[in-house]
């Protein structure tokens, strides 16, 4: 453990979101409250949010512990995805990673979440929407985890 530091040197800014607004994909910061959790500070990596619809107190956000992942981890991550994209936040273009729809998400899952999970013990959490307090989604800067030709490849390269 201890990425988190390292990460957040890659995080090129930051904007409030609601729970509610959560998706698959980003990089978000996370103040949770909960008698069982492990920390109040979480930077996660948004792989889902499950059920898709109903009250907060019902919805779960399934991700991996940005605390717990090296570079590594998250260049193969980048791989197995679809690369990024960018999304449009209040204005402003954020990058996330491009999590697979439909039955190539059910691939990602059994090949790289499965494998990074058995690795790594504790990088997966399931947080409650609830629970959280400050969300802050993050404009992560992906080309400084990958090299040149890779963040070309994966079209990291912003123009």
């Amino acid at each position: 453990m201890g990425y988190i530091a390292q990460h957040l040197k890659n995080v090129i800014r930051k904007t409030n979101v609601t729970p509610a607004n959560i998706e698959s994909g980003p990089i978000y910061e996370i103040r949770y409250r909960s008698d069982t959790a492990s920390q109040t500070r979480y930077l996660v990596l948004s792989l889902n949010v499950y059920p898709y619809t109903g009250g907060l107190k019902d919805r779960l956000l399934h991700c991996l512990d940005m605390d717990s992942l090296p570079f590594r981890d998250v260049k193969l991550i980048l791989k197995e995805a679809d690369g990024v994209q960018f999304m449009d936040v209040k204005g402003e273009s954020y990058m996330e990673v491009a999590i697979p729809d439909g039955r190539e998400n059910l691939q990602f899952y059994q090949k790289r979440v499965a494998a990074i999970t058995r690795q790594i013990k504790g990088v997966y959490k399931t947080l409650r929407l609830d629970k959280m307090r400050k969300v802050e989604i993050c404009d992560y800067d992906f080309e400084k985890v990958v090299d040149k030709a890779t963040a070309r490849k994966y079209g990291l390269i912003r123009e």
